[in-house]
């Protein structure tokens, strides 16, 4: 569509005279900062540099492998904050229960499978992808779009490593 397209279809620009260059470079305004905040919100975990770039991940040395230390990288991004080890103390508000994930596996579990995730060595594959894609009680869903195919499988093949 071009610019002109687009201003003859935003209404009153014709009964108030704003037909001209002003009208044109109004749309062009538009329509460059919608591109420019739709490539600002995009989602950058599909990227090849890492799963969520505006955080830093230390890189574990003792993964050999660059696909499991890929998924370190997306555990650390994108699920780290719910699913990451109990802290020994209590930090942030009162209000408020860090790592939810591992406190809910912890009460479910109750010592019988360890609560955190990175600890487990009894998830397969297509279980992993089926809680991460279709969500799971309280866990919410991650799309495609959220977390790619590639980042899932690094992510998988981090958390079944031990195997």
């Amino acid at each position: 569509m071009t610019i002109r397209r687009f201003v003859s279809l935003v209404p009153g620009t014709h009964r108030y005279g704003m037909r001209g260059s002003g009208a044109l470079r109004i749309a062009a305004a538009v329509l460059a900062s919608l591109v420019g905040t739709a490539t600002a919100l995009a989602d950058p975990a599909s990227s090849p540099g890492s799963a969520w770039w505006p955080l830093s991940a230390e890189p574990d040395e003792a993964l050999t492998n660059p696909l499991e230390r890929r998924g370190r990288e997306v555990f650390d991004q994108r699920c780290r904050a719910c699913h990451g080890a109990l802290p020994d103390e209590i930090f942030g508000p009162l209000f408020v229960s860090p790592m939810p994930g591992t406190r809910a596996l912890r009460d479910r579990y109750r010592g019988e499978l360890p609560a955190e995730l990175e600890r487990r060595t009894d998830l397969s594959a297509a279980y992993i992808e089926a809680v991460v894609r279709d969500g799971y009680l309280s866990m919410p869903f991650f799309r495609p779009t959220e977390l790619s195919d590639d980042d899932l499988e690094a992510l998988i093949a981090y958390l079944t490593r031990d195997r």
